[in-house]
């Protein structure tokens, strides 16, 4: 049985870690399900997000498997592959059509931490614990440290990771670490109106949008205007944005293509 189920539920692609058992952590095969999940999108356009969680209300990830017996799990290196597997999944995830939303249903940690940062959107049940536990067991949140540095504030990071205490997801909200934090039973609700938000908008906008904040993200000021002046133009040439003027001088809702 596969460790990642793969579902549509409406306009959202559902790939939930089904681990339960071992809170869901990660290991080769996990990284592989959500990556393969994420790729099939390429073929499905007319899914407008995806969406990533763990099985249960316990843990959304706890982190990579260590337990002795694990097998695949994501420390192991292998010198025959360029990329790590997690590393292979962020990339993924950056380079994924459509947005990406972490349904944090319990506790992230270690790697289920960094999996949540890597995502576009967190929504989180308001009795997850969050945090990188890692310098307790002798080594340092290294793979996920990139999108942690994206999207903790530098200090706090700082704390999360020299204390290896996690916060309450009160404490992340209030950080600005994640989106939104809702009881575990409106979870779903609060998931589900995202996706319908997401899906009145311009895909093609969207895609091209989370583009350029990737690339801007990692410029200088003055290279991130520069450009930024040369994207905007080359979105505003295509069929949905000619459309979306067009529905708005209409009074109408818009018709998007996709293109």
């Amino acid at each position: 049985m596969s460790e990642v189920r793969c579902e549509r539920r409406g306009e959202a692609l559902w790939l939930t870690i089904d681990r339960e058992a071992s809170r869901n952590a990660l290991n080769e095969a996990v990284l592989d399900g959500l990556r393969h999940g994420l790729l099939s999108l390429a073929s499905q356009p007319d899914i407008r997000a995806a969406v990533i969680t763990g099985a249960g209300e316990k843990a959304f990830c706890a982190g990579g498997d260590l337990k002795p017996t694990a097998e695949g799990d994501p420390f192991h290196v292998d010198p025959a592959e360029v990329d790590n597997p997690v590393v292979k999944l962020f990339r993924t995830i950056l380079d994924c059509p459509v947005p990406v939303i972490a349904r944090v249903n319990g506790h992230a940690l270690a790697g289920g931490f960094g999996l949540a940062c890597a995502t576009d959107v967190a929504v989180v049940a308001e009795h997850a614990r969050l945090g990188v536990p890692e310098a307790r067991i002798g080594i340092f949140p290294m793979m996920i440290l990139p999108y942690m540095l994206r999207t903790i504030p530098r200090r706090k990071l700082l704390e999360l990771c020299l204390t290896a205490e996690p916060i309450t997801a009160a404490e992340a909200l209030a950080h600005g670490i994640v989106n939104h934090v809702v009881p575990l039973a409106g979870l779903d609700a609060k998931v589900d109106a995202l996706v319908a938000a997401i899906a009145r908008c311009s895909p093609t906008a969207l895609r091209m949008g989370r583009r350029a904040l990737a690339t801007i993200d990692a410029l200088p000021l003055d290279a991130g205007l520069e450009y930024a002046q040369r994207v905007l133009p080359q979105m505003a040439r295509t069929q949905d944005a000619r459309e979306g003027f067009k529905a708005f001088n209409e009074r109408r809702a818009p018709v998007w293509t996709g293109r």
